[in-house]
């Protein structure tokens, strides 16, 4: 089996490529995946009605078939990262001995929660802990809206934003991140199952492999660019009575797309790095006022009894399906959430190996996975806490605000009982842009990385060219546009979730490919030296 790799050309570097855009366009992982996407907008364009249907159906009949297939696959996920990072393989560093990191650990820490959770957990972060507490899970048993209710409704809250999470994006970066630090493949999701099918990953197998991780985050990033624009109008609207149209959509997204293509034009160790650290900022500032304006000891005292609940109830939660009852709420809610995870799984992985280089494994888990985990835990329990006492003790109305105008509204709707609701509501707004704008400049560069002709081969590829990202932005950008105003955002999200099952299926052979590369490193780890003294390596 051929494991060692040399270019037979020179890698795309960018600026100083002449061969244009098409002559560097990775054409049999571009085109079928493209090809797809623009026939399914166009579907929803002419058929709107249709195609929400024939999605929404496909979706049900995942759900409904495979549920105990995502439930058992996302723990399982969860757990592989685990035993990557804490058994005795998470010694083993990414890029060999001598590697050094690029990046400080709260840099890293940063930009893995921006490329993951941020811009949902800005949108969910009132909406869903309210929704729990004015109608919780039918199996739980307990009232809308009642004590039990609100002193529970976190636990589902932290389950679906925090260690299942990161531990489905997490499982498929250290598979890719071995595959391409330690076995010197190239910066490919399919890279990840050379274990498995050695340099059949150079063939139909590797290019079917990575056009669907390319289609599940074109669409899932077009939908998302879609939503924050929704939540930025609402926002516009609820703050100075704009009401939003395609004009005000067009001129939110053409804002945003600008600032995200600049961004990745700027590259991981510019545009993205300041912006992440910075919309990290912006959430401290946010939480700390909101804390200290809000009801401080309730907010600190139902965050430690909603850490204690969820831990308690982890692995009760991470298996039950209402097998009895059959309500649904599992499939609807949590399913639901691991099958729109998995659908970005493959390329947030790839981005996050870009940022692990030099680390070792231990430490690749501990920040990806661990430590945005636990900020989640904080941001919900702030925000979630919040609004529920608010809602209870106060008679806010920020449920009755939500029914009416939509989750997209959930935050300001917590804002303006607040001091300074003008202002706070303009942070709010700033911190939907910076968020997407941070999640959407690391996929433009990712899906750059994975469809130019040449690039990735080795880690001496920085960059991928100007010139797609430059591409990968404006497609991404306009194809939000067109899916906000023909309304068919949600149907093509609904799809694109579809892709979770077959993601699932492939994020468990790739691990399989993982756990099979080590217990054989002496054949798969090219970058250390051939004697080594650690156990790991011997016969």
């Amino acid at each position: 089996m051929e494991t060692d790799l040399t270019l037979k050309e020179p890698a795309v570097t960018g600026r100083g490529d002449k061969r244009g855009l098409w002559g560097i366009i990775n054409k049999k992982i571009f085109v079928p995946p493209a090809l797809l996407l623009v026939v399914a907008v166009l579907f929803g364009l002419l058929n709107p009605e249709s195609f929400g249907k024939g999605a929404s159906e496909a979706l049900s009949f995942t759900l409904k078939y495979f549920g105990w297939f995502y439930t058992i696959g996302s723990t399982f996920l969860l757990g592989f990262c685990l035993w990557a990072g804490f058994s005795k393989y998470g010694d083993i560093k990414l890029g060999g001995p001598d590697a050094e990191p690029e990046l400080s650990l709260f840099n890293w820490w940063a930009i893995a929660i921006c490329a993951g959770i941020a811009i949902g957990i800005v949108f969910f972060g009132v909406s869903e802990p309210m929704s729990h507490y004015t109608t919780p899970a039918p199996f739980l048993g307990y009232e809308p809206k009642s004590l039990a209710a609100g002193e529970h409704a976190m636990r589902y809250a932290f389950f679906h934003w925090t260690f299942h999470t990161y531990g489905i994006y997490v499982s498929s970066a250290i598979c890719i991140a071995f595959a391409f630090y330690n076995t010197r493949k190239p910066f490919k999701v399919s890279s990840s199952l050379y274990p498995l099918i050695g340099d059949r990953i150079k063939g139909n197998w590797g290019y079917f492999v990575d056009g669907l991780a390319i289609f599940a985050i074109v669409g899932g990033v077009g939908t998302s660019l879609g939503f924050g624009t929704m939540q930025i109008g609402g926002g516009m609207k609820f703050l100075w009575g704009i009401e939003p149209n395609n004009i005000v959509w067009l001129l939110i997204i053409g804002v945003l797309t600008l600032c995200y293509t600049i961004s990745s034009y700027t590259g991981l160790q510019k545009g993205i790095r300041l912006l992440s650290e910075n919309n990290i900022r912006l959430y401290f500032l946010l939480m700390a006022f909101v804390l200290f304006f809000g009801p401080t000891i309730h907010v600190l005292e139902s965050t430690v009894t909603a850490v204690g609940d969820y831990l308690s109830n982890l692995v009760p939660m991470s298996f039950y399906l209402d097998p009895m009852g059959k309500s649904g709420w599992p499939g609807s809610w949590s399913n639901f959430y691991w099958a729109w995870w998995l659908a970005f799984a493959p390329i947030v992985g790839l981005f996050l190996v870009r940022l692990g280089y030099g680390r070792t494994i231990r430490q690749f888990v501990t920040v990806n996975l661990i430590g945005p985990a636990i900020f989640g835990m904080v941001w919900f329990g702030i925000f979630g806490s919040t609004s529920i006492y608010m809602e209870h003790f106060k008679n806010a109305g920020i449920a009755k605000v939500i029914a009416e105008h939509g989750n997209e509204v959930s935050l300001f709707a917590l804002f303006q009982h607040f001091p300074m609701p003008s202002l706070t509501m303009i942070l709010g707004m700033l911190a939907v842009a910076v968020s997407f704008i941070t999640l959407a400049d690391s996929m433009t560069s990712t899906i750059a990385s994975m469809t130019t002709k040449g690039f990735g081969e080795s880690r001496e590829d920085k960059e991928p060219p100007a010139v797609m990202k430059i591409f990968w932005g404006i497609v991404m950008g306009l194809f939000s546009w067109v899916l906000l105003i023909s309304g068919g955002a949600s149907a093509l999200q609904t799809s694109v979730i579809v892709c979770g099952l077959p993601i699932l299926v492939l994020q468990i052979f790739m691990v399989a490919g993982y756990i099979r590369a080590m217990g054989n490193l002496k054949e798969y780890d090219k970058v250390n030296p051939p004697i080594r003294k650690s156990s790991l390596y011997e016969e």
